[in-house]
């Protein structure tokens, strides 16, 4: 009987052994994760009417992300080209655009949109972040 147990287990060893079956291994793979980043699409300022009342708006959408970043922080602002003192800012604290309307429209205007936004890694200390712009536009 044990005879016949042990050729049982050889032949199911050859077997095994035979069918490239053996100790799973695990292999690193050759490419390198991406580098975490998003790109940042900054609008160039427009006319919007709000309520019946002409603004001008920009806005900062994120996307697309690569790797482990959360985009948490967008910043959008429009100004008379050259008046940034006369200018506003949007803010949006999530990946969702920032947007800001500006009043009061002066036809024939140039203005300019700049943008900054910023993403959070779960895997670094700190935000990578990307500044965008200007773009200009004369309404």
């Amino acid at each position: 009987m044990i005879r016949c147990l042990t050729l049982t287990v050889s032949m199911l060893a050859a077997a095994v052994t035979a069918l490239g079956a053996g100790p799973a291994t695990a292999q690193p793979t050759t490419e390198p994760a991406p580098e975490p980043s998003c790109v940042y699409t900054l609008s160039e300022p427009s006319l919007v009417s709000v309520s019946g009342v002409l603004m001008v708006t920009a806005s900062l959408a994120p996307f697309p992300c690569t790797g482990s970043i959360n985009p948490n922080s967008m910043t959008v602002c429009v100004s008379p080209k050259g008046d940034a003192g006369n200018g506003k800012c949007g803010f949006a604290s999530r990946s969702i655009p920032a947007q800001v309307f500006l009043t009061p429209y002066r036809p024939g205007t140039t203005y300019e949109s700049t943008g900054r936004g910023c993403g959070g890694v779960y895997t670094l200390v700190g935000a990578i972040c990307a500044t965008v712009g200007p773009k200009t536009a004369t309404l």
